[in-house]
């Protein structure tokens, strides 16, 4: 029962980490986009809006299928090679 309440937590650990890391990232690049390219005020919202319900998907499953995977590499990349 603890392992299984455990890894239930652990899961809701990377959804929560990986709505949250895509969110920001995906606001954070369509607004300096936005900007970037002179969006007029009047339609700047309506713009962002769009950008984000089609990145926000993408980047969320992207973060759970590669986060793990860069994980793994990073502790490699650091690790004392001895």
């Amino acid at each position: 029962m603890v392992n299984s309440t455990n890894k239930r937590v652990a899961f809701k650990r990377k959804l929560l980490f990986a709505a949250l890391m895509s969110l920001v990232t995906v606001n954070i690049v369509s607004i300096s986009i936005l900007l970037i390219y002179h969006v007029p005020r009047a339609l700047l919202f309506a713009k962002w809006l769009t950008s984000i319900t089609v990145a926000w998907p993408i980047v969320f499953v992207s973060i759970l299928i590669v986060a793990p995977w860069l994980l793994r590499l990073t502790e490699w990349l650091v690790k004392e090679h001895k």
